[in-house]
């Protein structure tokens, strides 16, 4: 993609950046890392492995390196920059290490607050507009291939209670997805034709809600190797397999709210939709 720079990369370059603002205030001090190394107690393999952006300095290591620097006024803005990279990206085992009811849960104050939702699933129905087997199907797929404690009733329930935005008619929601998502049987074939069933009840003109699909025929415009979702203006979260990352910065918003502007302009509605989901259902019932 030329548009967008993938979400691995937009963390990597801002961890580049700090390295880079700490390199220089040795530099400008006129340390070599090992001179660094000896004021003020770090390792200088430490002081190497941040400087390359390998490893990330935690808030004591950057108090320590701007005194020794002479630097103390650089403090809080590096502190603050790198505060806002662990805030882009948390590694699912530590969000889910006492199971995923409380991950589930913990997304329903941002639901109710978000007035705009704006959502692009390739492989998967959008845990929204989920039913109860379908969602139960889902949230076991995880809980099985990452290992973490079993709490799917819990996890179920909190992600139930999630639909409940749908019915706020000052809130609005487009979701798109991948024609893959209408094929990918996370449950049995039953609950999935009722999955289906459930998806085309939502191509018939419901006031706040938008839903189209991707075809596989069509050429996208793009294709983002993640699934997003754009809360209001102002924040992205990207599911990845190894974990979570959330933009906040404009330009990076701008860039998903383009990629969405363009997946939903590729996308079918209404009847077509509405043909492709029974199709799909019809595909399940008949074994």
């Amino acid at each position: 993609m030329t548009e967008m720079a993938t979400s691995t990369a937009r963390i990597d370059e801002a961890k580049g950046i700090l390295a880079a603002r700490l390199k220089a205030l040795r530099a400008g001090a006129g340390l070599t890392g090992r001179a660094l190394a000896a004021k003020t107690g770090l390792d200088h393999t430490k002081i190497s492995k941040i400087e390359n952006a390998v490893q990330m300095p935690n808030q004591t290591d950057i108090r320590t390196w701007c005194e020794a620097c002479d630097a103390h006024e650089q403090v809080v803005d590096l502190i603050a920059a790198a505060q806002n990279i662990d805030a882009m990206y948390v590694e699912w085992r530590r969000l889910e290490e006492n199971g995923l009811g409380h991950v589930q849960r913990s997304f329903q104050p941002l639901y109710e607050r978000t007035r705009q939702f704006r959502v692009w699933q390739h492989s998967a129905v959008p845990g929204l507009l989920q039913t109860d087997d379908y969602a139960r199907g889902h949230l076991r797929a995880v809980i099985d291939f990452r290992g973490i404690p079993d709490d799917t009733d819990a996890a179920v329930e909190a992600r139930l209670r999630q639909r409940e935005v749908l019915r706020d008619g000052g809130k609005r929601f487009a979701f798109v997805v991948g024609e893959q998502a209408l094929r990918t049987p996370l449950t049995g074939p039953r609950e999935m034709a009722g999955q289906l069933d459930r998806l085309a009840e939502l191509t018939s003109g419901i006031a706040n809600v938008s839903f189209g699909i991707l075809p596989a025929t069509v050429r996208p415009p793009l294709m983002p190797p993640e699934n997003f979702w754009i809360y209001d203006t102002d924040r992205v979260r990207i599911d990845t397999v190894p974990g979570q990352i959330q933009h906040r910065t404009p330009s990076d918003v701008a860039a998903y709210e383009k990629a969405f502007q363009a997946l939903s302009g590729a996308a079918v509605y209404g009847r077509q939709a509405r043909d492709m989901l029974w199709a799909a259902a019809e595909a399940f019932r008949a074994g």
